[in-house]
């Protein structure tokens, strides 16, 4: 059952209020690291001419299950650039969300400034911001923005491509399962 707490403003708030769920992009953002962790650890095998563990196989396939055609049309989308209003509001909400008081002088306009010159894709700012706002004790630095932007636009460029190529690398995998499996029966 659902309860009903008053709160200012003559407002209710429920218990499913209490605690937000995870937003979309916190979801995406799971399914793209692991994308890209499992495809890592793949390809990696395969280098090595090792065999793959058979679970690391299977968690491959559930990541790929995952990324269903909903969550693979919004990493294409969120890999687009941002635009500037974006990156303005989420430079904005960044140092708005570390109350260390009005950063110095020149600090909002040469961030945007310097982050812009990145190019980055909207998914990007929000991973990055999102993890320096959950993250940071003091507003940070501009090279620790830039380097959490960066990061973010790899993990999401990295998670698209490893949709085309975990296919073939399950597949790969699995075959090298089964051969290392029948050749421990002889």
């Amino acid at each position: 059952m659902t309860r009903l707490t008053p709160i200012g403003g003559g407002r209710t708030l429920t218990s499913t209020d209490a605690v937000p769920t995870r937003r979309a992009q916190e979801r995406l953002e799971e399914i793209a690291r692991e994308l890209m962790t499992v495809t890592a650890m793949l390809r990696s095998a395969e280098l090595r001419s090792e065999v793959c563990p058979a679970d690391t196989v299977e968690r491959a396939k559930l990541a790929l299950a995952a990324a269903t055609p909903e969550a693979q049309q919004a990493l294409r989308a969120v890999c687009e650039p941002a635009t500037l209003v974006e990156l303005g509001e989420c430079i904005e909400t960044l140092i708005q969300s570390i109350p260390q008081g009005d950063p110095a002088g020149g600090y909002s306009a040469t961030l945007t400034m310097d982050v812009g010159s990145l190019e980055p894709s909207l998914g990007a700012l929000e991973a990055a911001s999102r993890r320096l706002r959950t993250t940071a004790m003091f507003r940070p630095k501009i090279p620790e923005v830039l380097a959490a932007v960066r990061e973010a636009g790899i993990m999401y460029e990295t998670a698209l491509r490893a949709l085309d190529e975990l296919p073939g690398l399950i597949v790969r995998a699995e075959h090298t399962l089964q051969q290392h499996r029948e050749g421990a029966h002889e």
